[in-house]
């Protein structure tokens, strides 16, 4: 996937992302480099996507979690997500 959008659904991620805003989503920054700490990234759990950051590594498994944690109760059931889940970056928000 070298580009795409994906509309944000939820409040999970805070001041950061808004509910209906949209963002740019690129795998090729992981074909360079690994995901790191702090990297907001999409990932496919349970065949839906998300939208979290990656707060620690452990391996080839991270754990993500929304920014906004009163409302990221996805968090808790996601947890730890092997890397091969994460679809991409996400690179760039389009402002609504």
């Amino acid at each position: 996937m070298l580009l795409t959008k994906f509309k944000i659904k939820g409040h999970s991620m805070g001041t950061l992302l808004k509910e209906n805003q949209s963002v740019l989503v690129s795998s090729l920054p992981f074909i360079f480099f690994k995901p790191r700490i702090r990297d907001v990234v999409i990932f496919k759990f349970n065949n839906k996507f998300y939208i979290k950051r990656i707060m620690k590594k452990k391996g080839d498994k991270y754990f993500l979690r929304g920014d906004n944690r009163r409302d990221s109760l996805d968090s808790k059931k996601i947890g730890w997500v092997d890397k091969k889940d994460i679809i991409g970056k996400v690179i760039f928000k389009i402002s609504n």
